[in-house]
Order: C-alpha cells, then sequence, then structure tokens
C-alpha cells in the first residue's frame, strides 16, 4: 500500500546511500528511476495560493490539496492549463485525462450540481525516459467548467484544459480560485505554498522518491 513505508524500501535506500549512489535510480516497480515532474501554476500569468497545503483539505483523494487564486481576481473565463515540467531525468512529459472529461463531466461539489462548484478534472501525469512512457502520479483540479478535452484523451504536457468562470452559488465555491490535488502513485508528491507566483513556477512536484509529505525543496 503507498502510505506505509516497507522496510526493504527504506533498506534499499540505505544502500543506496552507503554506495556512493545519491541521485541513482532507485527501483521500486511503479516508477523504477524516480522520474518527477514540476506541477506549474494553472494560470498562464501571476496569481497567489489563497489556501496553503498541507493544512487545506483533501476531498478527492490527494496527497495534499491547496487553493490558487489570480491575483487580481476575475470577471470570468479564465484560461485553466495542466502544465508539467521535467524535473528530474525525464525528458519529456505528457498527460492522460482520467476522469472529468466534457463527454463525462464530474461535478466537484458533494450536491452533484455543478452549479454549486463547477467539475473536476483529473489528469495522469506521464514521464518520458529512455524510451518509456512512464504514469509517475495525477493532478486534480477543481471548480473548473468550459471542459475542452475528453477522458481518455493524451495531451501535451502544457495543454488549455478548461476555464474558469466560477460563477456559482458559492455552496461548495465561495471566491474565485481552483482547487488542486497532486498524487504521487508510488511515494508522495510535494508543495511549494510559492506565493505569489508567476506561470512557470511551480506550485507542487510529483514522482520522485519522497517517503512522506512535504515542501519541495
Amino acid at each position: 500500500m503507498k502510505k506505509a513505508p516497507n522496510f526493504n524500501a527504506v533498506l534499499r535506500l540505505v544502500l543506496l546511500a552507503s554506495l556512493g549512489a545519491a541521485g541513482s535510480a532507485l527501483a521500486d516497480g511503479t516508477n523504477p528511476y524516480h522520474l518527477e515532474a514540476s506541477v506549474i501554476s494553472p494560470f498562464d500569468y501571476a496569481g497567489v495560493v489563497t489556501s496553503y497545503a498541507p493544512s487545506h483539505h483533501v476531498v478527492f483523494g490527494g496527497d495534499t490539496s491547496f487553493d490558487v487564486a489570480l491575483q487580481s481576481g476575475s470577471t470570468g473565463g479564465t484560461n485553466v492549463w495542466f502544465d508539467v515540467k521535467p524535473y528530474y531525468l525525464a525528458t519529456a512529459m505528457r498527460g492522460v485525462v482520467l476522469s472529468g472529461g466534457a463527454n463525462a463531466p464530474v461535478p466537484a461539489c458533494a450536491s452533484g450540481n455543478y452549479y454549486d462548484g463547477g467539475y473536476v478534472v483529473q489528469v495522469e501525469v506521464q514521464a518520458y525516459y529512455n524510451g518509456t512512457w512512464t504514469p509517475i502520479g495525477w493532478v486534480k483540479y477543481a471548480h473548473v467548467d468550459s471542459i475542452t478535452v475528453n477522458n481518455g484523451a493524451v495531451i501535451s504536457n502544457t495543454y488549455q484544459i478548461a476555464k474558469a468562470t466560477w460563477q456559482y452559488n458559492g455552496r461548495c465555491s465561495t471566491a474565485p480560485h481552483v482547487h488542486i490535488e497532486p498524487y504521487n502513485y508510488r511515494h508522495y508528491a510535494c508543495y511549494t505554498n510559492r506565493s505569489p507566483f508567476q506561470y512557470y513556477d511551480a506550485v507542487a512536484r510529483v514522482g520522485g522518491g519522497r517517503l512522506g509529505l512535504s515542501q519541495c525543496p
């Protein structure tokens, strides 16, 4: 189970360190080279974190969560981007839409009503290295609408997946923002809490070999 590091995993870390193998690959079955990706701001210009990780509520199964808003507010129609960049070893990145696409939208609120807070879209992060695409985690973007991708779509590492108009009744989305939850398949995602940020700043990372949730170095 992902959340319970076992003795063998810890022992392998110790052995690598003792062999002077810092930065070397650690095979773990799902991400054998510890490929890692930076999750970039969902907006294409400056923004702020309005609810910080790790204290913000996790409602969609992520390792952690945080809210991101536009620094100057919004009048609606703001593009929301799936944007990931290679951080460790990977030479390319892409996404696969797992759920919440335009052909099968998933409401972001427990009420099941879109007007209470928009939709949530889940995109798997895949890293390319040594001739192979490896799924390393996923990111969920909540309180979005006008979704432009379908479930199963394979998208580029920088792709506009939806818009955020935030014209909701406030039952579960009370201010202009996108709720983000990153998840690392084998180990843990990390978060930056960097705010304000520019469009190229990382707000989190997935992949890698962290054995617990932490702030990104």
